[in-house]
């Protein structure tokens, strides 16, 4: 079953990334984050089904006010004497208003959590978008960097190449040289394969028509927004406290069962013979009378139990809050400490990394071209400096998803 599954959504997926590998024939719109923000938020399917629901749970808050069924009764037989005489008779059963009111607060928090619950997910889909767009801007800046490679190693092996033929140097060297271009390749064939998966969960999640890309723009300049402090005041812990209000309201309603209902009814019958009256009746005349009761909730052990297991329920929802709120501030504060190491490190190399890698980039070619270093010497160097800007685009990567994790988590 599992096999089947796997080859039913391979087969799915295919036609999406044969689709984004052919950037050439199928045109990719760029779009900004915001802007697919956007349209994610009116196409996007989680989203619909959020409406959904909160259109239902709309539609069912008049449920409150269910009525239980009118009661009619028919009898036939020897009411009054050895004549036959029938009977009709009408009787409803009424709650107090108390008891509606606290059905009808049940359903409004079910409304209001519904809400809540589409504020979540929009949450998690702006989330889930902002890093997937990062990292289309990530493997574009890694592209450049593997571009760059290839470029300095294709020099290199022709120039190789050139000395071997000159015989001023050995076979190791044009090997040396056309291994680290083959491995450029192939990394840059590994990131164009990675970019194409990105671009189809990008893509997915907006549920449009067009394809789009990010701008390629940006992936250096994104900034925390707004102060660094944690205010609490977040949508996942607005949620945690809306479950709170639901199982207060639940508790409410549980209690009101308890409450008397009352009984209104109608009976009218006919009757044969004399009547207390002295007088004769033939059974057409019709004899009508009221009734009122009152329903008392006396057997009310297992309703008591409800209740008892409501407020532990109750307290759950309390519990669960508290703890949200413990996690959250948790998380705040080690994604916060984390922000502040990776600000450290990209000031680092924005400030001297960068420039010492310009540096020995820069060095290494003179010194070869000059035919005082020996290729041995060269391949240290550039992979130094390569390895410089490489640890840097990791970072600024790495920093941008907690500035994205930071902002969401302070969002409200």
């Amino acid at each position: 079953m599992n096999k089947l599954r796997t080859i039913i959504i391979s087969i799915a997926i295919c036609p999406f990334f044969i689709l984004f590998g052919m950037g050439g024939i199928f045109a990719q719109t760029p779009i900004s984050l915001e802007t697919a923000l956007q349209k994610a938020a009116d196409k996007n399917l989680n989203l619909k089904s959020g409406q959904l629901r909160i259109d239902y749970y709309d539609k069912m808050q008049k449920s409150y006010a269910t009525i239980d069924p009118l009661n009619i009764t028919g009898e036939i037989g020897q009411m009054n004497s050895t004549y036959v005489d029938n009977a009709i008779g009408v009787n409803q059963t009424l709650r107090l208003p108390a008891f509606y009111r606290a059905q009808k607060q049940v359903l409004i928090e079910e409304w209001k959590n519904s809400v809540l619950n589409l504020d979540v997910q929009k949450w998690q889909l702006k989330r889930e978008m902002s890093l997937l767009y990062n990292k289309l801007n990530y493997l574009d800046e890694k592209q450049k960097l593997l571009k760059k490679t290839d470029s300095i190693y294709s020099n290199y092996y022709k120039r190789a190449e050139l000395r071997l033929k000159a015989g001023e140097s050995n076979i190791l060297e044009k090997t040396t040289a056309e291994n680290y271009r083959s491995q450029a390749e192939i990394q840059l064939q590994s990131l164009l394969k990675d970019r194409d998966i990105t671009l189809y969960q990008f893509n997915y999640l907006i549920n449009d028509s067009e394809i789009y890309t990010n701008q390629k723009d940006g992936f250096f300049n994104t900034e925390l927004l707004g102060d660094e402090s944690f205010s609490g005041n977040t949508i996942v812990l607005k949620q945690l406290e809306q479950q709170r209000n639901i199982e207060n309201a639940r508790l409410e309603s549980e209690k009101k069962k308890l409450l008397p209902s009352f009984n209104v009814g109608i009976r009218s019958m006919t009757m044969k013979g004399m009547g207390a009256d002295d007088k004769t009746y033939d059974g057409l005349h019709r004899f009508q009378q009221g009734s009122v009761g009152v329903g008392l909730p006396i057997f009310n052990t297992a309703q008591k139990s409800v209740i008892e297991g409501q407020k532990v329920n109750q307290m759950i929802a309390e519990n669960n809050y508290q703890l949200g709120l413990r996690n959250m501030k948790n998380l705040y504060a080690k994604t916060y400490g984390e922000y502040q190491k990776l600000k450290s490190e990209i000031d680092y190399y924005k400030t001297t990394g960068l420039k010492n890698a310009d540096k020995i980039l820069f060095t290494a070619n003179l010194l070869l071209k000059e035919g005082e270093m020996n290729y041995l010497e060269y391949t240290l160097l550039v992979n130094q400096s390569l390895e410089i800007q490489n640890k840097y685009i990791e970072a600024q990567k790495l920093l941008n998803e907690k500035i994205i994790e930071l902002n969401n988590l302070r969002s409200e």
